[in-house]
């Protein structure tokens, strides 16, 4: 498993993991489907990977096919206790690659550049009804800490 930072030659891997990530999630709720125009996609996607703020990872195996990925970002927030908040945004592995380490690699690598920034909050958001995904990040030492409410008006 190879875990390297992304690069917009890399835009067509992550927008492939992107819409199998919002699939993914489409069980829980359709309110992910607002997120479904691809070519908007590529084009935030493409705008993300070119931020200094923006740390994007990709997870390919030995046969060099992409089979995860992690995007993280910084915000600066001056003068206050935490000037500089790291935002874990994405990791999604596919589920067949589930298991072999490319998910704790992205996580390490995100982990390791949020320090390297000087990073000491991380916050992140994690769908309420996906419980594997909550007992994972609650065992990597993350904590309760909002709760964030959505309705259709």
């Amino acid at each position: 498993m190879k875990i390297k930072k992304a690069t917009v030659k890399d835009l067509d891997d992550i927008l492939e993991l992107a819409s199998l990530m919002l699939d993914f999630h489409y069980k829980f709720d359709d309110y992910y489907k607002i997120y479904e125009k691809y070519e908007d996609h590529r084009k935030f996607y493409g705008d993300q990977l070119k931020k200094k703020n923006v740390q994007f990872l990709i997870a390919k195996n030995d046969d060099g096919d992409a089979v995860g990925f992690g995007q993280s970002s910084i915000v600066s927030i001056p003068k206050t206790r935490a000037p500089k908040i790291g935002k874990l945004i994405s990791i999604f592995v596919k589920p067949e690659h589930r298991g072999k380490g490319a998910g704790r690699g992205l996580f390490e690598k995100q982990m390791s550049w949020l320090k390297k920034n000087k990073v000491k909050y991380i916050e992140m958001h994690v769908d309420a009804r996906n419980k594997k995904a909550l007992a994972l990040w609650k065992k990597q030492g993350f904590k309760d800490y909002q709760i964030s409410l959505k309705m259709e008006i």
